[in-house]
């Protein structure tokens, strides 16, 4: 698996997904929400699975001794690992921008604590269903990717709402999770926590499903 996984990582990893990572740093601009520049995870697994069909990476994967389940289980690995360094890589950032911008941010929810178990969510249907649409078929990523792009979306605009109309929810816990100070924060682990329980559960449900449905492609 670790050899299968370097494959994945050598044949499959393309600069661009590298540049996409470090578009995440568009956290730090002023008044941007901030769940847009982690779209640009959700696209680098678009351009991923594109680079992996131009290699016809399917067809050469099946000439090695393993199984389907262990071709899918190498991609579910590659993108995790992919998008939690990235979601690590943006943390710096997202504690300078606390220090740079400390009025807050006019476009949707701070980027705190809360923020990075809540972005969890919208990344893991994106996830589930692009895995789960491709493998079913394992033929062009594009229409998985369209069906998983709007999920996000939808996700993203259900997560953001009460932060837009947060002056409804005065004096709940809608209104700290848009906070940045140490004591709010220190109340918004138990998302985070949450969060990261729904990533690591989402792989998981993805890869069994996506799995499952390869097995049953013929190839």
């Amino acid at each position: 698996m670790t050899n299968f996984l370097n494959k994945e990582i050598r044949l499959n990893l393309a600069p661009v997904n590298y540049l996409f990572m470090a578009f995440s740093t568009m956290i730090i601009i002023p008044n941007y929400p901030c769940y847009v520049p982690f779209f640009y995870f959700a696209l680098s697994v678009f351009f991923i699975f594109n680079n992996a069909e131009l290699n016809r990476d399917i067809q050469y994967s099946m000439v090695l001794p393993i199984t389907k389940k262990e071709i899918v289980k190498s991609r579910c690995i590659l993108v995790f690992c992919y998008e939690l360094a990235g979601l690590i890589f943006t943390i710096p950032f997202a504690i300078l921008r606390s220090k740079l911008i400390p009025m807050g941010n006019d476009a949707g929810i701070e980027a705190n604590v809360a923020f990075y178990g809540l972005v969890m969510i919208p990344l893991t249907l994106f996830n589930l269903i692009f895995f789960t649409k491709y493998y079913k078929k394992a033929e062009k990523p594009g229409i998985p990717f369209l069906f998983a792009s709007i999920a996000y979306w939808v996700c993203y605009l259900l997560l953001e709402a009460p932060i837009w109309f947060k002056s409804f929810f005065q004096g709940t816990y809608i209104e700290i999770l848009d906070k940045s100070d140490m004591v709010s924060m220190s109340r918004q682990i138990p998302v985070l926590v949450a969060g990261l329980m729904i990533f690591n559960l989402g792989w998981i449900l993805t890869y069994r499903i996506s799995s499952k449905r390869f097995e049953k492609v013929d190839l």
